[in-house]
């Protein structure tokens, strides 16, 4: 606290000199924490007996909840850093970056909105593993294949908090994917 403003090298090389690996244990810690609450979960239902949302209302709530879990982790990540002392206390006001949590709010919700028009009239559940196939979306294929990778690479540095959200995201295009196929059984892949 005895450093001011324009010293940020010195404040850099005095945290990185008292850094301990705490923080580190914390995030590895409840990314186990929720991996092994995952795999619970997962193991009691059986991997291949996973399925999509049981009706129309909670695939809605899900495609709402993915944004909400997402803004969530984005806000608690900046308020984590702040408490470990990840930014100069002469820093700018950690208003400026939450000011922007709204805005992202609306436009993932805009995003997952657009993905629900994969659903046509009918809904239904289905297995997960139906949308693992060629003759599924291609499009949703892609993107949950991107999202299993940002969420591999969240677990493997320790950020759970955006791991989580990841996940919600990946039931979400995984769900969207069988459920599209089931309702559209004959069509190639990589056509709405």
């Amino acid at each position: 606290m005895a450093l001011s403003d324009g010293q940020s090298e010195e404040y850099w090389k005095l945290r990185d000199e008292m850094l301990t690996p705490k923080f580190q244990l914390q995030d590895y810690g409840g990314t186990l924490v929720a991996l092994s609450i995952g795999i619970i979960i997962v193991s009691c239902k059986g991997w291949r007996r996973l399925k999509s949302p049981t009706s129309g209302a909670r695939l809605l709530g899900l495609a709402a909840a993915a944004p909400i879990l997402t803004v969530g982790a984005y806000i608690f990540d900046l308020l984590q850093s702040f408490n470990r002392g990840e930014f100069p206390h002469w820093a700018d006001s950690m208003g400026i970056p939450l000011m922007g949590a709204p805005i992202l709010l609306v436009i993932m919700l805009v995003w997952s909105g657009a993905h629900l028009a994969f659903v046509h009239r009918t809904y239904r559940s289905e297995f997960l593993s139906v949308a693992w196939s060629w003759r599924s979306n291609w499009w949703l294929l892609v993107i949950a294949t991107v999202t299993a990778v940002l969420v591999a690479l969240s677990a493997a540095t320790g950020q759970y908090w955006y791991a989580i959200a990841g996940v919600a995201w990946l039931y979400f295009y995984v769900s969207l994917a069988a459920s599209h196929r089931s309702t559209h059984p004959t069509q190639p892949s990589g056509k709405l």
